[in-house]
Formats: structure tokens, sequence, C-alpha cells
């Protein structure tokens, strides 16, 4: 989005963590004339050029940007995120060529490249977006490892003191054990375990 001239960048950083910052350098005529983007707790280098006016927009735990707008004209003039818990940073003075971009509802914006003039300005910019889905924000499930210790010493307590005929604990080859007093929750859990093994 804005202009194709000047030289390419593309910011890595998304394996070092999730989006979490922007800083924004303007001009002294408001133009973009640089950024960095945090991911987890480190900065990236400097994209276009420094300089002493700049804002930080930082991102809060689960916070992540889901629509940016912007204008331009040579330069990039403005740059406005959208987050979804509902929070609006813009940078810069709308002005020029307007251009808006999304992943749509179920994505967020990675990372960025574009083009930048080396001493004057960011010229244009593109926006990566990932599904939702893969938001770090999100954990998986939790899921109870399995120990194969813990299966064969089921294994063996569920052979203790029972016949070979028919799986009970008396002698004779009656299904029943006169120990189970009617219970029948035993005997659905000794076929959930035979299920699984």
């Amino acid at each position: 989005m804005g202009n194709a001239a000047g030289k390419y960048f593309y910011v890595q950083g998304e394996d070092q963590g999730q989006l979490k910052g922007m800083r924004i350098f303007l001009s002294v005529f408001k133009f973009i004339k640089g950024f960095q983007l945090q991911f987890g707790n480190n900065w990236t280098d400097v994209y276009g050029s420094r300089s002493d006016n700049f804002i930080d927009f930082l991102l809060e735990d689960g916070e992540h940007v889901i629509k940016v707008e912007g204008s331009a004209v040579i330069c990039l003039t403005s740059l406005t995120f959208t987050t979804n818990k509902g929070r609006v940073a813009t940078f810069g003075v709308r002005r020029g060529r307007y251009f808006s971009d999304t992943g749509g509802s179920d994505k967020h914006l990675v990372t960025v490249n574009g083009m930048h003039a080396p001493g004057l300005c960011v010229t244009g910019m593109g926006f990566k977006w990932e599904d939702n889905a893969k938001d770090l924000g999100s954990p998986e499930p939790v899921k109870e490892p399995k120990d194969s210790s813990d299966s064969s010493n089921k294994k063996e307590d569920e052979g203790r003191g029972k016949d070979d005929d028919d799986n009970d604990e008396d002698e004779d080859d009656n299904d029943e054990d006169e120990n189970n007093y009617g219970n029948d929750d035993d005997d659905d859990d000794n076929d959930d375990q035979k299920d699984e093994s």
C-alpha cells in the first residue's frame, strides 16, 4: 500500500514471539519516516529512518492488530492500527491516497514489508496476516502425558487376585465376583482399560 518506489524491506521477527508493539518515527512534516516492531521482548532494526519524534504503541496480552489503514503521497503520511480489543492508534496526518488492509475477521497482523526512501521516509507498506487459531495468546488444551510405567502397573494390578477362567476373583467359572456387591462401575472401568490397551 502506498508507493512502490524506494528500497525493499521485510521485517523478520515472528520467530522471536508475537507482535507486541510498534514504534513509528515521524518527520517534521508528519510523514512516516521510519518504524520498528517489537516481537516478544525484542525490538527489530529501524526500517526507514530514525527521528527524535516517535510514538510507541504497545499491545496488551491477548491483543493483536486486525486492521491497518493509512494514506500516502510520495511518503506514507499516516498509519492507523485497530486491535481486537477496539483500540485505535493513528500516526501522522491523513492526506493523499487512502488505503486499508485486513486479513478478515479470523486473522491478525504478524509482520510487515514495504519500501523506503533512505534518509527520507517509508514510501509503501504491505501486511502479513495469520489465522487467529495460531494466536500465541490461545494455548492448546493440555494433554495428559501417558507414562508407559503407569500403564504397565495398571495391567499388573488388574491381574492380581483374578482367576484365569473368567477374570474375576473367585474360583468358579461364573463371571460374577462374590466381592463385587452389585457395583457394575468396576466392570465398566475394566472394559475401558481393555479398550485402551
